[in-house]
């Protein structure tokens, strides 16, 4: 198959036309989505639009011509990506062919006007040692945390959105043994553990419309097919929902040490709360059983923030040991430093 290149990334030659369409429609925010200091373009009215630039989200002078217009945008990207919107439905939540993501919601969800919230695709990957130069964390963390992936310590990273979680599970990666072979799930891939390491499967849950007779791919679904693939890991990016949260810690119990999952959270201390209420939701499990199962295979959470007061940080390393949380590293926000604290 052919492939031509857009802004979007590479597309079939077939499709380029409408990619090339869309491009037209988006004209307003291009500026934004080309210029690779930008992070996030969020669009909360077709007359109000701000842009994250180095942790700091200010409005633009920029924005469409008109409510039809930004209307326009979505109908067009929904046609592109054979997700129809409209008063059915009205959102979509999508991958560019680059690797940025977008989120849409028409007016019947968003009755001020329609809306989108557009991730750029990351312009590099960030290994440890940048994250460490950036002021994420200091040397010391990023040493115990390589010992600890080499060790095959099954983690979590965890944030609030926006903090990171997936740049640090990505360098993560990188102290993984090149003999191993991982497989990763993603409901929109991020990862690029396959640029990082030369053994990797990568599945995606991309949106599928629900046809009858036709079957659904979900992020637990990708994870259930790991066993399949003979890995030495597994690793999860985001965990959502009870299914693919049941499917993880599955996983690791068929003896997948080493494994790793982002999720979102407030903080370590809600992390195995949320868990537990994602596994026992689905009414197949108790929740002090899910609690009991989580804490038996976890061993590491690293969490992230974002914040305006210091940006982007690891602000907690967490070891699980004999079902109790023992904190390793936090960052002082009043001293503006990481300490040891075990």
């Amino acid at each position: 198959m052919s492939y031509e290149d857009t802004v979007f990334g590479s597309v079939p030659v077939k499709e380029a036309g409408s990619w090339e369409l869309l491009e037209h429609f988006l004209k307003p925010v291009l500026p934004h989505f080309n210029n690779p200091l930008v992070t996030e373009i969020c669009v909360n009215r077709y007359d109000e639009m701000y842009v994250e630039i180095n942790n700091v989200l200010e409005r633009v002078d920029s924005g469409f011509a008109s409510e039809q217009k930004l209307v326009e945008f979505i109908r067009q990207l929904g046609i592109v990506l054979k997700q129809p919107v409209g008063p059915d439905n009205p959102e979509l939540d999508a991958r560019f062919p680059n690797g940025a993501r977008i989120s849409c919601t028409l007016f019947l969800m968003t009755p001020a006007g329609a809306t989108f919230s557009l991730r750029c695709k990351p312009t590099k990957a960030f290994t440890m040692a940048e994250l460490v130069e950036l002021g994420a964390l200091t040397s010391e963390m990023a040493d115990y945390i390589a010992g600890r992936v080499r060790g095959a310590a099954t983690m979590l990273v965890t944030g609030n959105t926006g903090s990171g979680k997936t740049a640090m599970l990505r360098a993560c990666g990188g102290f993984i043994d090149k003999r191993e072979r991982l497989c990763t799930a993603e409901d929109t891939l991020e990862l690029g553990m396959r640029e990082m390491l030369p053994n990797v499967v990568a599945f995606e849950a991309p949106y599928r419309e629900p046809k009858p007779g036709v079957r659904v791919i979900n992020l637990a679904s990708c994870i259930r097919k790991f066993l399949r693939y003979r890995p030495d890991r597994g690793w999860v990016g985001e965990i959502r929902d009870a299914a693919a949260c049941d499917a993880f810690f599955q996983f690791i119990y068929t003896g997948h040490r080493g494994s790793a999952a982002s999720l979102h959270t407030n903080g370590p201390d809600d992390t195995v709360p949320r868990l537990q209420y994602l596994m026992s939701s689905a009414g197949l499990i108790s929740y002090d059983l899910a609690g009991r199962m989580i804490l038996g295979v976890l061993d590491l959470m690293i969490h992230c923030s974002r914040d305006p007061r210091y940006g982007r940080k690891v602000t907690d390393i967490v070891e699980v040991r004999n079902g109790e949380l023992h904190p390793i590293f936090v960052y002082d926000v009043e001293a503006g430093k990481h300490r040891r604290v075990d």
